[in-house]
């Protein structure tokens, strides 16, 4: 479907795909009313994904793996023919149809550099549910924005150089892309993510400095820990000078030291969490994550009120600033994590009282809250071991 009545269309949607059948479809049906052209590059797939892109597309070829996602990106953007350019995978979608709509909209009426969309990334069962950030997703369609990076390809600061250029505003929208590519099964993660390691390594010994260094640890890193290799995923943790790290992006320095101290608590390392805990919370960002992970770690350790403290604040921003949190959470998984440690520490009544009670969200946390609250107060105002079993 054509929006744009000028000699240049608007809007060119640009992917690069491969085994990507799943989501493909969904992908391009949503996306067909409100762009005016549709180029997909298929880079070698066996799913039947060439035929799904065929009916949809525009422009459609397929090519030879270049062994570089920047290079597959660069040659479906040299074959767009809109104004402006989207990016989607074949693994994300845009369902609303007003933030089509509104996307359209500001193109139209702003001289626009880019245009940041709101990005789910679905997570695999665990503590969190999803990752929610903005991403550079619609640029215009100029030589000076091309992708860099074999792998974890990025187009910001060619951005950045664009607008000293050329100008243009930078504007969030809250449109929202659903991304599943981090929550599929675990043998079809094992598929996607395997053969980006090599790529990564490379990446990781052939940096141009140490910045760029740490960027590819903590990306090693994220990759072995979904593929659930945590001790080869807690060495690349382990190995970034945060503070190198915070100066060229706060937020990937935050998110690595994230997985590092969960995947700590998941080799029971509780210390070397604990250090990640330590550092976490000494961040600007509110995040309900954080104090749980910290809150668990300490009650593992053997303190209970400082952990009790950390979990209870938990539960009061889980509450009331679930908005503002970039990580959401899985508040089952959270729950029964908490039932688990507890009876790991030896409160198998106040895990049983739980339990029974049948506590799964954060609408109904307000008991527990009150009573694991009474229950600090009682561990604080006894004698006796911070280790013993509260009274029912």
């Amino acid at each position: 479907m054509k929006h744009s009545t000028s000699a240049q269309p608007l809007l060119s949607l640009c992917m690069i795909v491969k085994n990507e059948a799943e989501y493909l479809e969904t992908c391009l049906k949503l996306a067909r009313p409100h762009v005016d052209e549709i180029v997909v590059i298929d880079t070698g797939s066996t799913d039947g994904s060439q035929d799904i892109a065929r009916r949809y597309a525009d422009v459609f070829e397929e090519i030879e793996w270049p062994n570089s996602f920047a290079a597959a990106r660069n040659y479906s953007l040299d074959r767009a023919s809109g104004k402006y350019i989207l990016i989607l995978d074949g693994d994300e979608y845009i369902a609303d149809p007003q933030g089509w709509q509104l996307i359209r909209s500001v193109l139209t009426q702003r001289h626009v550099a880019t245009l940041r969309l709101k990005l789910r990334n679905l997570l695999p069962p665990g503590l969190l549910e999803a990752d929610v950030i903005y991403q550079e997703r619609v640029f215009p369609n100029d030589p000076l924005l091309r992708y860099e990076r074999k792998i974890h390809n990025q187009i910001v600061d060619r951005i950045k150089e664009y607008r000293q250029l050329k100008g243009g505003d930078v504007i969030d929208l809250p449109v929202e892309i659903i991304h599943f590519g981090y929550a599929h099964s675990e043998e079809k993660t094992r598929k996607k993510y395997i053969p980006r390691i090599p790529l990564l390594e490379a990446e990781y010994r052939e940096a141009d400095n140490e910045a760029m260094k740490y960027y590819y640890a903590f990306q090693l890193g994220v990759t072995f820990y979904v593929l659930k290799e945590y001790e080869k995923a807690l060495d690349y943790f382990s190995c970034i000078d945060y503070e190198v790290m915070n100066q060229m992006n706060e937020w990937n320095a935050f998110y690595a030291q994230l997985l590092a101290a969960q995947t700590a608590l998941k080799l029971r390392k509780i210390d070397t969490a604990l250090q990640f805990c330590d550092r976490l919370v000494g961040y600007k960002f509110r995040e309900a994550i954080v104090y749980y992970v910290t809150g668990m770690a300490l009650l593992l350790k053997g303190q209970i009120r400082e952990g009790l403290c950390f979990l209870v604040e938990a539960f009061e921003m889980g509450r009331n600033e679930k908005e503002q949190m970039r990580f959401v959470i899985n508040e089952r998984k959270v729950v029964e994590r908490i039932i688990s440690i507890f009876k790991t520490i030896g409160w198998n009544r106040m895990a049983e009282k739980i339990e029974q009670l049948g506590y799964t969200s954060f609408e109904k946390m307000g008991e527990l809250l009150k009573y694991i609250q009474q229950r600090m107060l009682l561990a604080m105002a006894s004698s006796k071991s911070e280790a013993a079993t509260p009274s029912d």
